[in-house]
């Protein structure tokens, strides 16, 4: 269990790291820590990156739009939103992260799938996509 309590840690760095983009380059701020990883929030939108620690270990992203009453809405998975998008495969989003080594690189590819999608979600478009994503 130590192990794994660790490897939350070294997420969450890495978390950290990959997702900076958002504070440095997209007006988001934070990270703040959740229980299972890390919240950004920007204008009129949240992005929470988890490292999901069960029997089948996981890191996964979810983009969820927020009112400007700050309400949060029902957000999408960030490897749906990719491909609907067209941006990819939803290989380019992979979340299963059985290893230390796996998991590390499940968040720089979310990284960098998030980088590539962040300027259609950042414009009237994004929110077009969030919502034919809810829809299925």
């Amino acid at each position: 269990m130590g192990c794994r309590r660790g490897l939350s840690e070294v997420f969450r760095a890495e978390a950290g790291a990959e997702f900076a983009f958002l504070v440095d380059d997209a007006g988001f701020w934070g990270p703040e820590q959740t229980d299972s990883g890390l919240l950004f929030h920007g204008s009129g939108l949240d992005v929470e990156v988890w490292f999901l620690d069960g029997h089948e270990p996981q890191v996964t992203t979810l983009i969820a739009p927020v009112a400007s009453d700050g309400v949060r809405a029902r957000g999408v998975w960030l490897d749906d939103l990719y491909v609907l998008s067209g941006c990819g495969p939803a290989q380019d989003v992979p979340g299963s992260a059985p290893t230390r080594r796996a998991t590390l690189k499940r968040v720089q590819q979310h990284a960098a799938a998030l980088r590539r999608l962040m300027p259609r979600l950042l414009t009237a478009e994004g929110a077009q996509l969030i919502a034919r994503c809810r829809r299925g």
